[in-house]
């Protein structure tokens, strides 16, 4: 990947010029890419065709509209590229010449220009001709610019000759082939590191998956714990409130070791991507490297050094700041979870969907910065980022005005899950529907009814909802009886039932505490309307109110209580 990044990117030497001045610049008003407008003068650069380092500058009258140039002008753009390519022949007639060409100064049409001469033709190869804006801008005559710029280019052509000549070509060489050697040694210590990690995340996360196991075990058992406890802390609260206490700190304790070994293997994660990273970034260093000190590659290295490294840049800080996202999220879900205020039931429910809480905000975290990787790749490569966000907005709106119905459960969805509003397994109302959450997505939410229906409602029709089993439960019961009984003795018999029934082993971990028995709370002409209020565990409301109703019936029965019924009134029609 590395050398695709590199080499892919590398400039292509044209053989001619292009057709139009104005190919590289979008508005024909402004200077192109590499020119610099100075007032009545352009001034572009001039590189070696060697390592496309600076030789010198030149410059040419303003051209300020580049679709229409005034007659007999030359845009400076087209004129710096018209000496790169006599360069590149200068270049070739260097390499093939037995002994060093010489630059010189000659008159042509009465013009200053640079010449080559070499031993492999008579003819000299004209190079550039000095004009009086490039003296103008150097602030020197002609003949001093066309001397200085003599000694630039000779000092050039004898550099390309000592660089291509025999001893100093293999002797860099050389040092590519161990430059070489000395990437693929460390590839191989970078793979060997790499692997020892990934055996490590392997053991980490074989140890997490059974800590997850262990926590779900926990809590499915937690009510048969509480149970054997009661029995011999039937009535001590101290002792029962103790009890409690060293359940949930064996829970918080297995959930703080889970989320210990999740934080162990994001740092493994992590040190694994630092190693890719490496790997990358060592390849990267040495092909560039190479690429500078080889001769024949030299005039690809500075564009090495451009687009590759500021595209490795950018994506390797976007996935170190991805991670670093990622590890404060579970941060923050370990602390949300482990919160020492939170009751266990509560603890329990929140790392049950902690798992899809921070999955979800992971997704949204790992798309946001994508996409700026995505937006900062494409300036890049020039690419009009405005024009693509403007496109991508129009498309977006377009879409949200089709499906609103979607995006208002996508909407809903997401804040049914973040507010925890009801969870799958949870008993709600919703409307006039009501059943067991079987299923909950950001669409839909799913509800199996007391007839074994499934019923489906999109999350946008969802507004009120009554969760019957968040936290605790609570039968509501209320029986009307007659006028004739005492109503001292009726509650005196609701009391004991009650009583009896929160003292018994088998109904007491359902009973978080004892049942209430309010009063009378209504009078009418049917009778007196009593009620007691039964707080239980999360679905267990309907188990206890059915044992509850049954065993006030046998005592109402066995006490000769009699039940409320309305009053008659007989009318003697019967005349004497």
């Amino acid at each position: 990947m590395t050398i695709a990044i590199v080499l892919g990117w590398s400039a292509i030497a044209h053989s001619q010029l292009s057709s139009s001045p104005t190919a590289a610049s979008n508005d024909p008003h402004k200077p192109p890419k590499g020119v610099t407008r100075l007032g009545e003068y352009e001034i572009a650069n001039v590189n070696s065709p060697l390592d496309k380092n600076l030789l010198f500058k030149v410059v040419s009258p303003t051209v300020f509209n580049r679709d229409e140039p005034p007659e007999g002008s030359l845009p400076v753009e087209v004129r710096a590229e018209e000496i790169t390519q006599r360069l590149m022949r200068a270049l070739d007639r260097a390499n093939k010449a037995k002994q060093t060409p010489i630059i010189s100064v000659a008159t042509l049409n009465n013009r200053l220009i640079l010449q080559l001469n070499d031993d492999q033709t008579t003819r000299s190869l004209r190079l550039v001709t000095v004009t009086e804006p490039d003296a103008d801008y150097y602030g020197k005559t002609l003949e001093e610019l066309a001397q200085e710029w003599r000694k630039i280019l000779q000092a050039e052509v004898e550099r390309i000759e000592r660089l291509f000549s025999p001893n100093v070509l293999s002797q860099r060489v050389g040092q590519a082939i161990q430059i070489s050697i000395g990437l693929v040694l460390g590839s191989v210590v970078l793979w060997f590191l790499r692997r020892t990690l990934i055996r490590k995340q392997t053991v980490l996360q074989a140890r997490y998956q059974e800590h997850i196991a262990e926590a779900k075990e926990a809590a499915v058992k937690r009510s048969q714990a509480e149970t054997s406890v009661n029995i011999q802390a039937i009535d001590t609260s101290e002792s029962e409130a103790h009890t409690i206490a060293h359940q949930r700190s064996q829970f918080l304790e297995i959930i703080q070791r889970q989320f210990t070994l999740k934080r162990q293997l994001g740092i493994y994660s992590f040190l694994t991507l630092l190693l890719f990273w490496a790997f990358i970034l060592g390849w990267y260093i040495g092909i560039v490297v190479i690429m500078s000190r080889v001769p024949y590659l030299m005039r690809w290295w500075s564009e090495a050094l451009a687009r590759p490294l500021a595209l490795l840049i950018i994506w390797f800080f976007t996935s170190i700041v991805i991670r670093i996202g990622k590890s404060l999220i579970d941060y923050i879900i370990d602390v949300w979870t482990t919160h020492p205020s939170l009751p266990l039931s509560e603890t329990q429910r929140i790392t049950l969907r902690s798992a899809t809480v921070s999955g979800a905000l992971k997704g949204l975290i790992t798309f946001v910065f994508i996409t700026f990787g995505i937006l900062r790749t494409l300036d890049i490569f020039n690419v009009p980022t405005s024009s693509i966000l403007a496109g991508g907005a129009v498309i977006g709106i377009a879409i949200s005005l089709g499906s609103q119905s979607l995006m208002k459960d996508l909407v809903n969805g997401c804040l049914i899950l973040m507010e925890d509003q009801f969870a799958v397994g949870d008993v709600v109302e919703i409307g006039n529907k009501s059943g067991l959450v079987e299923n909950l997505n950001l669409r839909v939410t799913q509800l199996r009814n007391g007839e074994g229906k499934l019923i489906t409602i999109p999350n946008s029709n969802i507004t009120d909802v009554n969760n019957l089993t968040r936290l605790w439960s609570r039968v509501d019961f209320s029986i009307v009886v007659a006028y004739e009984n005492d109503p001292k003795q009726v509650l005196e018999i609701l009391r004991q039932v009650s009583q009896q029934l929160y003292s018994e082993v088998e109904w007491r971990d359902r009973l978080p505490e004892s049942p209430e028995v309010l009063g009378i709370d209504d009078l009418s002409h049917t009778g007196m309307l009593v009620r007691v209020w039964i707080k239980t565990a999360p679905m267990e409301q309907w188990n206890v109110g059915r044992e509850f109703r049954l065993r006030v019936r046998l005592a109402f029965e066995a006490n000769n209580i009699q039940i409320g019924r309305p009053q008659w009134i007989t009318y003697n029609t019967d005349k004497e």
